[in-house]
């Protein structure tokens, strides 16, 4: 299951670096990523995870399963980092019971997804599980999640995935939905991919204002978090991918700008691939 597996646009394919035959590499793509709906996956030759599946229809949830997935469609597991609509809801959920694939929820959102999304459906060929923060594998994938905070009433997690790549271990932090990165930037320390949130530019917010916004990453915020992680780490990112951009309150160029001036005005040199999710289709595919 290379990165090759997964449909990229041919102008894209050059991107993926190459590696040695004996290596299996780690491989990552956005299939959308907004507050209309977020689907992540990341993979490696043997395994395949979906971080959140929040369509907004029955129909685009099986397109993306059929038309973006390659392979039949396999995925070892969806895992759902918390219970808003734009990363599960009860059309995503009768696609993955369709598919009989197994779900996992954080512990404390059992309750929450069982009575927001379930809808009286009693999903019999889901494989439901629950994870705590100590931590699961899935085939030669091992999960770390670890909570950031986003609204009070609805916890949520972001997630290291470690996977030994031949002799060596790669590191991919994926982490949206939250607000403060005061307290769990020792995650994003000593990775080799990044997938952040930079929501909102406050220019654009104080135009276009949206009370929820407090609940997720500026555009300054996930700068100083990025800065912050890459000066105490001993290495960098191959490539950090900024994630869930507002699509009134946002531009690319905006969060691009943003990272690229901190940088340059704390007098680090970024030394990493720096791009954008789009919001509503897959962006490239990333070896890790």
């Amino acid at each position: 299951m290379a990165c090759s597996d997964i449909r990229t646009l041919p102008a894209e394919q050059a991107f993926i670096k190459q590696k040695r035959y004996d290596q299996m590499p780690l491989c990552f793509r956005s299939l959308c990523s907004s507050s209309s709906g977020n689907c992540l996956l990341i993979w490696s030759d043997t395994t395949r995870i979906m971080i959140d599946c929040g369509l907004p229809s029955m129909r685009r949830a099986r397109e993306l399963f059929e038309n973006s997935l390659g392979s039949g469609g396999r995925v070892d597991a969806v895992i759902v980092s918390h219970m808003h609509g734009d990363h599960i809801n009860h059309e995503s959920l009768r696609v993955i019971d369709e598919y009989g694939l197994d779900l996992m929820v954080y512990e404390r959102c059992l309750d929450q997804l069982r009575g927001k999304h379930y809808n009286g459906h009693r999903f019999r060929s889901m494989g439901l599980n629950t994870f705590s923060l100590q931590g699961f594998t899935i085939g030669d994938l091992q999960v770390q999640p670890f909570e950031v905070p986003h609204n009070p009433k609805v916890p949520n997690c972001g997630f290291v995935v470690n996977y030994k790549d031949g002799r060596a271990w790669k590191k991919a932090v994926i982490a949206t939905d939250f607000h403060d990165g005061r307290g769990i930037g020792d995650y994003f320390t000593e990775a080799d991919f990044l997938f952040v949130e930079s929501n909102h530019d406050p220019l654009l917010l104080a135009r276009y204002f949206n009370p929820n916004s407090r609940f997720h990453m500026s555009n300054p915020k996930t700068a100083g978090l990025l800065h912050t992680a890459i000066k105490q780490s001993r290495k960098k990112p191959h490539t950090v991918m900024l994630g869930h951009l507002s699509s009134r309150r946002n531009t690319e160029r905006h969060a691009l700008e943003e990272t690229e001036r901190f940088f340059r005005e704390n007098g680090t040199q970024m030394g990493f691939n720096l791009f954008t999710a789009p919001r509503y289709e897959g962006s490239r595919s990333i070896d890790i």
